[in-house]
């Protein structure tokens, strides 16, 4: 989760509060004190945090914070003290895999029960169900035929591989609390999807994990802060807090019964998707991959110097025009990749490989038509179709993994369809 979830034409008129796409069974919780922990963040900040936000399920199953009162842009709604807040601090082992990490210390947490002072409230409070992750929650089998995407299916063996090494690393110390891989996916699922980065530190912090995303409309933000203690002028003594703040660019405030939602930051479905289990609506940020290496570019608009009348493509050999386009780009890899964006933007460094071939406007909208079309009749998604990808997306009789799979390979094929129909 970072500072600061369009996979489906049906129109959504609730599409920015449900950016966190959690199973419906991951509302259920661990005990009957899911609700409690708003007031415990109130025991232990002296700041009665209740009177402004709740706990609520929202329409689609997703639990998440709602105000019980009108905020003010600016206005503070909990803080929570650094020493309150999960950390990941087994630095001596980068052995595991950093959520496999922090899924063991939270295990070994939850076995010390009561002992568990900081963490006991917390932990009740937490999932039954972790979110769906790819490298988590899947088989090797079924990341190549439910991703379809090459980059993310690659992606997802890399971390399948690691998460499995460190459950194998790890089996003795589960075994020593009395747990299982099992545990262990649930526990690194979770950290996985509510965890924040500061200052290279992976740390979550309780009832602030429970925001869901809503990318630009989101209403709040997460502050990390060092400030003097009120009862302290020792300037020495200062603590960082993480801050759940009503944002103060805001024009409005936030009015009673509605949902508080931060910004898991701008990026590309490929995030979204596979570490925190859900693909947004309307993502202007998602990319697709036209071309996985300047070879892969060069040697097709070297096929295609015909088609789209480029006397340069025509002529030059592939080496030259993959030397070119090797030059116009900020990488000297040439396995780097070229790709377009939603609705149609081409992403910097495909259109500076452009450039370097000399291509007009319409020269490159028939490259990138031909690509496009090309990956979508023999490409990675063969086999598959949008609408009945639209039907398990919306289906609740599939199992999770099927639904989510296929709201993220519609994303994909509207990306690669949208240069078609302009054509058209």
């Amino acid at each position: 989760m970072l500072l600061h979830a369009k996979n489906s034409p049906i129109p959504n008129p609730n599409a920015h509060i449900i950016q966190r796409r959690l199973s419906s069974s991951s509302s259920r919780v661990c005990s009957s004190t899911s609700q409690n922990i708003v007031e415990w963040i109130s025991s232990v900040t002296s700041d009665p945090c209740e009177s402004r936000v709740n706990i609520e399920t929202n329409a689609f199953g997703v639990r998440g914070l709602v105000s019980q009162k009108q905020l003010s842009p600016g206005e503070v709604i909990f803080e929570i003290p650094f020493r309150y807040c999960f950390q990941d601090d087994y630095e001596n082992e980068s052995s595991l895999s950093w959520s496999a990490r922090m899924g063991m210390k939270l295990l070994e947490e939850r076995a010390k029960g009561e002992k568990s002072e900081r963490y006991e409230k917390w932990i009740e409070s937490l999932p039954v169900d972790a979110p769906f992750l790819p490298g988590i929650a899947m088989t090797e089998e079924e990341i190549q035929r439910l991703i379809r995407y090459p980059p993310c299916v690659m992606n997802a063996l890399k971390d399948k591989e690691r998460h499995e090494e460190s459950k194998r690393l790890l089996n003795e110390r589960l075994a020593n609390i009395g747990c299982n891989e099992a545990d262990l996916d649930w526990a690194a699922g979770l950290m996985e999807s509510r965890c924040f980065k500061q200052g290279g530190v992976r740390v979550t912090a309780p009832g602030i994990d429970l925001c869901n995303h809503a990318g630009d409309k989101a209403n709040c933000i997460v502050r990390f802060v060092s400030e003097v203690p009120k009862d302290n002028d020792d300037l020495a003594k200062k603590e960082t807090k993480m801050k759940l703040q009503v944002s103060p660019d805001r024009f409005k405030p936030i009015e009673k019964g509605e949902e508080i939602t931060i910004s898991y930051g701008y990026q590309s479905n490929d995030i979204y998707f596979s570490y925190f289990g859900f693909v947004p609506f309307d993502n202007d940020n998602d990319t697709a991959v036209l071309f996985e290496s300047v070879e892969d570019l060069s040697e097709f608009l070297k096929l295609a110097g015909e088609e789209i009348q480029s006397d340069l493509c025509r002529n030059e050999t592939t080496d030259n025009l993959a030397a070119r386009i090797l030059s116009s780009t900020s990488s000297s890899s040439s396995s780097q990749s070229f790709s377009i964006a939603a609705n149609g933007k081409i992403e910097s460094n495909l259109s500076k490989a452009f450039d370097a071939c000399e291509l007009n406007q319409s020269q490159r909208a028939i490259v990138i038509q031909k690509r496009c079309h090309e990956i979508l009749t023999n490409g990675p998604f063969v086999g598959t179709t949008v609408r009945e990808d639209l039907r398990i997306a919306e289906s609740e009789e599939e199992e999770e993994k099927h639904r989510v799979c296929a709201r993220y390979r519609v994303a994909k094929k509207e990306i690669y369809a949208f240069p078609l129909k302009k054509k058209r």
